[in-house]
């Protein structure tokens, strides 16, 4: 096992039984003493009553049509190591350089789940009566401070082995009052398949991440809930103790962009971090105004618009490698997004809309018609 801090920028074991901890005062009592208050035992889901709505109706497209795989032919350049169990490719023929790569047209979203009380109540005593969707804004209202907090942890050492916590201390920063992080995560990928891997085992990387145990508590429904943390109030430059919890992840390599999302709610860096460069027409919805008004929507005409000329620019200056490299990116959030169990819409938007362009973009460059991804246009 390979130790890594990360400071700059499996499906986890059944939660125990153990007393609720508490966040770190400088977060918990500017959410919890937040003027809109009254709002905590107010009923609804925000947006999670749309979610699931909408994969309602997406469960019953999929039993009159099931998922389609599409393949593309690329050409055989030796490329980075890529894991992606959706994607197949064919065996090369002897008189051509090509490899037939075979992708899912669409990479779909699961069951709906709330977050339990249990987590909730575990990250901060105060959620107890709290409904979740109300943490959820009142998190994201912090989420910008609370990150650049996180960037300002440093760990005193990288220990050989995984210890159960670690002592680390905040850096300093002019007119800058962080939150202490609750936790650290050492993230790792599950042990190669037998199978797929005859090369003597190799030690796994283990990255370690600084983390509010109440930002994953509050979105990540298939995250049993975190162990105590002792309150503490250590003010820049002092040293204290966190705890590390384990958690294996599909791609690790995702983690730091899906965690950054879920302090931010920034979904168009999201959508822009996973492709190749940042698109000059907007692919995703607009984010609702100050006052909370949503934003006037895209017709399906003008997205698909702006999807097909992206796709054209990015086919043109990238090679199908690089587009494929960057499927695998957001195949890989899609994975971390499933396997935590995170429903946020503005999310799954962004995961939806990069995979399509993605492919559209890899249509264009392998020479295959680009409406085999977005459909054929309507009259």
């Amino acid at each position: 096992m390979v130790l890594q801090s990360n400071f700059a920028k499996r499906t986890v074991s059944n939660a125990e039984n153990t007393p609720p901890s508490v966040l770190p005062k400088s977060l918990a009592s500017r959410l919890l003493s937040n003027t809109q208050r009254r709002r905590a035992r107010a009923n609804g889901h925000g947006n999670s009553s749309k979610y699931a709505a909408e994969q309602a109706a997406r469960r019953s497209r999929k039993q009159k049509q099931p998922t389609r795989q599409l393949t593309f032919k690329m050409l055989s350049i030796p490329t980075p190591e890529i894991e992606m169990a959706d994607a197949t490719p064919g065996a090369s023929s002897s008189s051509s350089n090509t490899v037939p790569i075979t992708l899912p047209k669409q990479l779909g979203r699961p069951e709906y789940l709330e977050v339990t009380r249990e987590a909730l109540v575990a990250s901060a005593s105060g959620f107890a009566d709290a409904d979740a969707s109300y943490i959820r804004e009142g998190l994201e209202c912090f989420g910008p401070s609370a990150l650049k907090s996180l960037a300002c942890v440093r760990p005193e050492s990288v220990p050989e082995r995984l210890p159960s916590e670690i002592d680390v201390k905040l850096q300093p920063i002019d007119g800058f009052s962080p939150m202490n992080p609750t936790h650290m995560l050492a993230i790792f990928s599950p042990p190669p398949s037998p199978s797929t891997s005859s090369s003597p085992a190799k030690k796994r990387k283990v990255t370690l991440y600084p983390v509010h145990s109440a930002y994953l508590a509050a979105h990540c429904a298939r995250l049993p809930p975190f162990s105590p943390a002792a309150e503490n109030n250590a003010g820049p430059g002092t040293s204290f103790k966190v705890p590390v919890r384990s958690l294996c992840l599909p791609s690790p390599a995702t983690y730091s962009r899906l965690s950054s999302f879920l302090y931010t709610k920034n979904a168009s860096a999201l959508l822009s971090s996973m492709l190749p460069a940042p698109p000059a027409s907007p692919l995703i919805s607009s984010p609702p105004s100050a006052d909370g008004t949503p934003a006037e929507p895209l017709s399906h005409a003008e997205h698909r618009k702006n999807i097909m000329s992206y796709a054209y620019q990015i086919a043109s200056t990238y090679t199908t490698q690089v587009l494929l490299q960057h499927a695998v990116l957001v195949h890989g959030l899609w994975q971390n997004t499933c396997a935590l169990g995170v429903f946020d819409d503005a999310l799954w938007e962004v995961i939806e809309v990069a995979w399509m362009t993605l492919l559209a973009a890899i249509a264009v460059g392998t020479g295959d018609n680009i409406n085999t991804v977005l459909g054929e246009e309507s009259a």
